[in-house]
This record gives structure tokens, C-alpha cells and sequence, in this order.
């Protein structure tokens, strides 16, 4: 057995809870006044990435590897490296131009903890809403955190809520600021699209300085990143005043792909020993902006357009801008050689706004007509309101105190038995701040009328801005909540060879209620080449104030010609509560794992984890319902009434899911020619079923949880997923080859089970019931070269052979909807469709 034990708080997860900062095992200074021996494990540079001597898989990823290729962001890069780790890219979807949903094992992105420096980072306010993967699911914003930053990434993939609460159902992902100090790192990076687009510029500097004579230290670093954005739309055939709807346009005037965006950020991490401890702190703050796109809004669609203004129609655009603020303070040392503290608070704020651009709110147009049926043109023009504006907001931030001890207690036996002991205070607050009012408002007045649309008086015009409507003053909203938790956790060898270590974890919300939940783990070394281990663990999740304090309205228009608003509903309000929905409760987990570590020989290595995890009263925002869909219910369709919306929705504990899989890791490591070679395959399988829908008697399964969240609960994220990468370094030179596949999703949405079209509108008779994005192998290639002992060229291609989804064809809905401007899906899409993709990287080190 290694020397080496596990840090008491997370044994199972194998890093330290209350280090400021991941060490390296062969770096970690062994005090020999002390029992206790603490270790966390850091990514290595070897091909094997997995914590062999953990009860639970670990994946260990060095900096180094995330910048193997022309990833730029953490998500991208994580998803390459880490095949447990999705990373789906959406497109026309509001703020998904700025973050994408992060998730492990195909679960939500809030079932996943991220961590900085073992201290948990706070969620991103806003969460996916048009029919995308983790829709309703508030995680983590993974591209708010700059590469540069990072000295490495733990990503454990087994349950955790006993060690770290709320949210550790899938797992934990625990990310390493850099603590070098002497050294100046840095880069300069460039890339494009084979098709001409997308280029790219990132820059990247990192410092660490020390701080006095005694070990203290803080490192700095700083990265920017000005994309442009990339079109992978075609000509369509929407037609305009001057051209037939069917004849194909001049110009590409839709958009499909990555907005154009622009990200800087600020990072630091330190540590200042001071008497008998020490004093540590680290943050960052990141500003993000994107330039997205919404659908095209054709010259013909008078109830969107105001052809005075916009004679062809046009493409509304969304500004999303997105700033992060976190900053952690903590102080640690030793109570006696036996047993240590940390005492810890970490507070972390994140905001979205919406300012939409090139768009038009019709209604004011209408009203001036409406008042003034005489006006000319020019007159209409003039008073139709303004051209983009603020659409509204959300905030949310979050402080979190830690006091942790752990040390040893003597049982009698040769090996004592580790303990951590800690208590968590949790104070979260949640905001959302509405838009001008020319973003929601219905006509100048603002008042309920509607009014005929100015180019077809058989029309009505509809209300607030087009693609991005604004967030109403009703839908304002400003909650709170705090949390307290108490949690123990305890290890000990019960042989030199069979490791055991437990936790229990109690956790009360004020909003969501308490639970009690415990975790056992153990890991048995038959010899020093095999060991099998395993872990059954009880977990929770609250409901986020993201998704217990979301309420909106949006307007639409109704069959009749009346305005049709829609509207959110807070859980617990009359709407939900007639449908049987009186609150949110604690989502329940039971986690299971099981594997092998193997090494076959001193170059090869093999672990295999199989994993179940099932999941009880899950939380899920539900599809819009009309008053024809809740006409059971007299009391729901007068609640839906009072709303003044004619459709609504709420989130609900609406499902019971289970989630199988296994993860298996090979690594071959040798010395070819001199060079030193080396080859890791990973994979992973899941799949992900619905064991009951939580629907209360007489309220059918159709209004809790429809088929269309069904899809992209059960197929929206790929079922397999594989890397096999190929790694050979000689003298100044080093070579990456990655082949990365990823299965095959299908979701009904943009399908013909979401939106109905007859048969006789596609020429092939039928259109596709559902939204297919084909498996795929993308192959990533990267050389770099040593000049000198300061620059190191590298030059390199993703997807190299142009790997992107099937073509839309005639029978699918989205083309025809589009008028077959969109060449590829827009749903669930794990690898894009951008293509190949180059870059060239100057890295410096002095």
C-alpha cells in the first residue's frame, strides 16, 4: 500500500475539502510531527488520469492535457478529456449563446458540484428554457472560469452529497487554481473554421510571485478571448416585397451557429502563512458577452414585422452579457499534531442581461395607426418605437461558511481511525429585473387592447420585442433562503489491504426542508496489481431559488386573434397548487458503484466502474398548458384565468428516474524510439430511464411530465461516449492525436411530434418525428515544438476530417419552418456543426 491515505473529509472523493489549493502527491511536503498524513490528488502527466487508490473513480486532468488542442474554454476542453462530461451545444436559444449546459453521466447540470480549491462555487442565475439539454437546471457556468487560471481538474464520478451537499448527486468536479510563483506562463492563440469563420484570438498570462520567507505566495492570472462569430445557415425561400415567397433569396439572412463574443477575466489564488497557520484566499471576476440570434422574422408576418421599417423583414439579435464575481477567505492551521482546522467563507455572484438589437415591438405601430388610420408611411415609420433595448436580468449570489477539523482518533488498534468533523452555513438570493417597458409593452399606452396589425388589418400585433421578449414588472422577483448543515466523515484500514471509509451528512433549507444522508465506501487490494472497490450512498438535492423564485410572462397571440400571454408560475401559487403542486421538495438520490483497478502491467492500466444512480421526485419545468389541456380541473382553469394568461407552466418534483452505466479507463504507457509513448482510452455508457411519473390522482401524466421533456430527459445527451487518445513526446517535440466519438441523440423538439405539420407540406409525403443528431468519431491532431527554453510553437486542427451532423432534408420540420435556411439541427447537439477547425499557439514560459 502506498504511504499515502486519503484526506479524511473526502476519502471517497479523494482531494481535500479544506485545502485552499490541490497539491500534487509527489510535491506534498510529509510532516513527520504529524499522524495524520494529508494528500489530494492533483492531474498527472501521465496517461493515466485515475485515482487508483480511491473507492470511488477519479478523473485527474493536469493542465497541461486541457491545453492539448484549440479548446479555449474550460466546458469544451473538460468535454474532450473527460468522456463522463457533456458539454451540448444549442443554438437560438436565448442565453445559451453564453453558457452551455455542463453535466456528468447524462444527469441535469445542477446535479453536478463544482468546486474551486475543494470550497463550493455558486450556480449561474439563469438556466436553458426553449427545449434544450438541462432546461429548467441551473448549474454551473463552466465558461466563466478561464483555462489559464487552472493547475488542475478532479472530476469524481460517484455520488457525494454526504461529503458535499445539495447538488453532489453525479458527481463532483473540483477545479485546482495554479500556486506556482518565479514563473511567468503564458500564450497567444489563433484559429478559424475551415468555411472562413469563426476567428478566433486568445491571450492568456500567468504569475505567481512569493509573498515574505515562509512559504506564502499569490498567482495571477489574466485571459482574453475576441471570437467571431460562425454561419452555417443557407439562402431561403421566405421571399420579400420585391420577391415571390418560394424563390430562393440573394443572401443568407438567417443565422446558425456560435455567436459572436468576447471574454476577459481576472483570477487570483494566495496563501500567507501566519503563526501557527495559515491565511489563503482566491477568486476571480470574468465578463462575458455574446451577439446572438433569434429566428427571422419574414417581410409577410405582419403580426411580428412593420414593413415601414422593415421592408424584407429581419434578424432580431439578443446582447447577452454576463459578469462573475467570486472571492474566498479562509484560515487554517493546527489545533495539536494530531488534529487541524479550517475555517472558510467563499461568496459568489452571478448576473445575465438581455439587451436585444435589430428587432421591433409591433404593436406600437399598430396603435399609432390604429389612432391615426391616415398616417403615410414615413409617419408610420417614426412611431414605431424603438429598434432594441433592455429585456431584463436575473441575479443571484451565494455565501457559504465552512469550519472543519479532522484529525485522529486512537481506537486501539495499529491503524487509527481518521475523522472529519464540520459544520456549513449557506445564504443564497435570487433576483429578477424587468426589461424597458417598449420590451413587454402592448402599444405605446401599455394598456390590455390589441390592435390590428398595420400590413394585414386580419391580424393582431403582437407585444414586446421580437426574439427576446421583455421580462414583465409582474414576473419581478426577489427571494431568499439559507441552509445549515452539520456532516462527519470517518476512514480507518481494517487490514493492510481492505480500506473503509463512511460519512453522514445532515442538511436543513429554509424553503425546502431537512434530510439526513450518509455514504459507506470501501476499496480491498487483493495484491499490489488488484483492487476492487465500490460505494452505496444516499443523496439530495434542493430545489434552487433559480427554479422556486423563476415566474415570467411572455406574450402571444391566441387562434382568435386576442393577445395570448403566457406565463411561469411560482410553485405553491393557485395554478400549480389545483394541478396538485403545493411546493418543491428535496429531490432523493441512492447511488450505487462498483469496478476494479487493474494494472496488467507496469505500462498498462485498467479500471472498470459500473454505476446506478436513481433519483426520486426530480425537478423539471413543465411544458405550457392551455385551458383545454387542464379542463379536468375547474379550479385550474380558473386559476389559469386569474393568471390573465391564456397558457402556463410551473416546475414540479414531477419524475422518478434511474441512471446505469460504467465508465472504463485503459493506459498504456512506453518507451518508443527514444521518445516516450503513450495511449488512454476512455469511455463511458449510460442510459437513463423514467420509473414514474409523480402525477396526483386524476391529473394526468401528460400535464407533470410530457413527451417532449421525456426526450430529452432519456436521449437529448449521447448514450455512449468514448476518447482514445495517443500521446508521443521525443526531444523538442510532442504529438496529440485524439479520436473522440460520441453516440447518437434524438429529441422530439423541432420534430413532428413537437410541432404537428400535415403530411401533404413535405414532399416526401410524412415529415420526421423526431430531431436526430447521427453519432460521430471527430479526430483532433496537434504538434508542438520547443524553440527554446522560453517558446514552444504548437499548430493543430479539431475535427480534422469536417465531422458534422446529417444535413436537414425536406422532411424535417425545422426546414421547413425556416424555409430552409437551417442546414443542421439546433437540439441537442454534443459535438456542434462548425467543422474543422485550426490554430496556431505560441506558449511562453520564463
Amino acid at each position: 500500500m502506498s504511504t499515502y491515505r486519503l484526506n479524511t473529509l473526502a476519502a471517497a472523493v479523494a482531494f481535500a475539502f479544506s485545502a485552499p489549493s490541490i497539491v500534487n502527491a509527489q510535491e506534498a511536503p510529509v510532516q513527520a510531527q504529524q499522524n495524520i498524513e494529508q494528500i489530494s490528488v492533483l492531474g498527472s502527466r501521465v496517461s493515466n488520469r485515475t485515482s487508483t487508490e480511491s473507492s470511488s473513480p477519479i478523473d485527474l486532468i493536469d493542465a497541461d492535457d486541457l491545453n492539448k488542442g484549440g479548446f479555449t474554454e474550460l466546458g469544451q476542453s473538460l468535454q474532450a478529456t473527460a468522456p463522463s462530461f457533456n458539454f451540448s451545444r444549442t443554438q437560438v436559444s436565448d442565453g445559451s449563446d453564453l453558457f452551455r449546459p455542463a453535466t456528468l453521466r447524462g444527469l441535469q447540470p445542477d446535479q453536478t458540484l463544482v468546486l474551486v480549491n475543494g470550497k463550493r462555487r455558486h450556480n449561474q442565475s439563469i438556466f436553458g428554457l426553449n427545449g434544450t439539454v438541462g432546461a429548467g437546471a441551473a448549474g454551473t457556468d463552466m465558461n466563466a472560469i478561464p483555462l489559464t487560471a487552472l493547475k488542475g481538474v478532479e472530476v469524481l464520478r460517484d455520488g457525494a452529497a454526504a461529503q458535499y451537499g445539495s447538488d453532489a448527486i453525479a458527481g463532483v468536479i473540483n477545479l485546482s487554481l495554479n500556486n506556482s510563483t518565479g514563473v511567468t506562463t503564458g500564450y497567444v492563440q489563433y484559429g478559424g473554421t475551415s468555411e472562413g469563420d469563426g476567428d478566433t484570438l486568445s491571450a492568456g498570462l500567468n504569475r505567481g510571485f512569493d509573498l515574505g520567507n515562509e512559504g506564502g505566495f499569490i498567482n495571477l492570472s489574466l485571459e482574453y478571448r475576441d471570437a467571431d462569430g460562425t454561419n452555417r445557415a443557407e439562402r431561403d425561400t421566405g421571399g420579400s416585397l420585391n420577391v415571390e415567397p418560394g424563390t430562393l433569396s440573394e443572401d443568407v439572412r438567417w443565422s446558425q451557429g456560435n455567436s459572436e463574443s468576447e471574454f476577459t477575466s481576472l483570477f487570483y489564488n494566495m496563501a500567507l502563512p501566519m503563526g501557527d497557520g495559515e491565511l489563503y484566499s482566491f477568486g476571480g471576476y470574468s465578463e462575458r458577452t455574446a451577439l446572438g440570434n433569434g429566428f427571422y422574422r419574414n417581410f409577410n408576418e405582419a403580426s411580428k414585422n412593420v414593413t415601414q421599417v422593415y421592408s424584407d423583414g429581419f434578424l432580431p439579435r439578443i446582447y447577452n452579457e454576463a459578469e462573475d464575481i467570486s472571492v474566498a477567505v479562509g484560515f487554517r492551521g493546527d489545533i495539536n499534531p494530531d488534529w487541524n482546522y479550517d475555517v472558510s467563507a467563499v461568496y459568489g455572484e452571478n448576473q445575465y442581461d438581455f439587451t436585444s438589437r435589430n428587432t421591433i415591438n409591433a404593436s406600437y405601430a399598430a396603435e399609432y395607426v390604429f389612432n391615426n388610420p391616415d398616417a403615410s408611411d414615413a409617419d408610420i415609420a417614426a412611431n414605431a418605437g424603438p429598434s432594441g433595448g433592455y429585456s431584463g436580468g436575473f441575479r443571484f449570489d451565494q455565501t457559504t461558511v465552512n469550519l472543519d477539523v479532522n484529525g485522529i482518533v486512537d481506537i486501539g488498534r495499529n491503524e487509527p481511525l481518521y475523522v472529519t468533523i464540520g459544520a456549513e452555513y449557506r445564504k443564497e438570493n435570487y433576483e429578477i429585473v424587468p426589461g424597458d417597458e417598449a420590451s413587454y409593452a402592448c402599444g405605446l399606452a401599455n394598456t390590455d387592447a390589441s390592435y390590428p396589425s398595420v400590413n394585414d388589418s386580419d391580424q393582431f400585433a403582437e407585444c414586446g420585442f421580437q426574439a427576446y421578449n421583455g421580462l414583465r414588472p409582474e414576473a419581478t422577483n426577489e427571494s431568499d433562503r439559507n441552509s445549515y448543515a452539520f456532516y462527519v466523515d470517518v476512514e480507518t484500514m481494517i487490514t493492510d489491504a481492505w480500506n473503509v471509509s463512511g460519512a453522514l451528512r445532515y442538511e436543513d433549507f429554509s424553503d425546502a426542508g431537512d434530510d439526513l444522508i450518509g455514504k459507506l465506501a470501501t476499496r480491498y487490494e487483493f495484491n499490489d496489481d488488484f483492487a476492487v472497490r465500490g460505494a452505496v450512498s444516499t443523496g439530495f438535492r434542493a430545489p434552487s431559488l433559480q427554479q422556486s423564485g423563476y415566474t415570467a410572462f411572455t406574450t402571444n397571440l391566441g387562434s382568435d386573434g386576442t393577445l395570448t400571454q403566457s406565463f411561469t408560475a411560482n410553485t405553491g401559487t393557485a395554478f400549480p397548487s389545483a394541478l396538485g403542486v403545493d411546493s418543491l421538495e428535496l429531490e432523493t438520490s441512492t447511488n450505487y458503484s462498483a469496478g476494479f483497478v487493474y494494472d496488467v502491467t507496469s505500462e498498462l492500466s485498467l479500471t472498470v466502474d459500473f454505476y446506478r444512480v436513481e433519483i426520486k421526485d426530480r425537478i423539471t419545468l413543465g411544458s405550457l398548458l392551455s385551458a383545454d389541456d387542464v379542463a379536468f380541473s375547474d379550479e385550474a382553469v380558473a386559476a389559469l384565468q386569474a393568471t390573465g394568461a391564456v397558457q402556463a407552466n410551473y416546475f414540479s418534483n414531477s419524475v422518478d428516474s434511474t441512471t446505469q452505466g460504467v465508465d472504463i479507463i485503459a493506459s498504456y504507457r512506453t518507451e518508443v524510439e527514444g521518445g516516450n509513448f503513450g495511449v488512454t482510452f476512455a469511455g463511458n455508457l449510460n442510459d437513463t430511464k423514467i420509473d414514474n411519473v409523480n402525477a396526483e390522482e386524476g391529473i394526468p401524466e401528460s400535464v407533470a411530465f410530457d413527451d417532449l421533456q421525456r426526450s430529452f430527459f432519456t436521449d437529448g445527451q449521447p448514450s455512449e461516449r468514448a476518447t482514445l487518445t495517443f500521446d508521443y513526446e521525443r526531444d523538442v517535440y510532442t504529438s496529440t492525436l485524439r479520436f473522440n466519438y460520441f453516440g447518437e441523440t434524438d429529441v422530439k423538439y423541432f420534430g413532428n411530434d413537437h410541432i404537428s405539420l400535415p403530411g401533404e407540406l413535405s414532399p416526401t409525403g410524412s415529415f420526421k418525428p423526431t430531431s436526430t443528431v447521427e453519432s460521430a468519431v471527430l479526430v483532433d491532431l496537434n504538434v508542438s515544438y520547443q524553440i527554446n527554453e522560453i517558446f514552444n510553437l504548437s499548430v493543430g486542427a479539431d475535427n480534422v476530417f469536417d465531422e458534422t451532423p446529417d444535413e436537414l432534408g425536406d422532411d424535417e420540420v425545422l426546414n421547413f419552418i425556416t424555409n430552409g435556411a437551417f442546414k443542421y439541427p439546433v437540439r441537442a447537439l454534443p459535438y456542434g456543426f462548425d467543422g474543422r477547425t485550426y490554430y496556431a499557439k505560441v506558449s511562453f514560459e520564463f
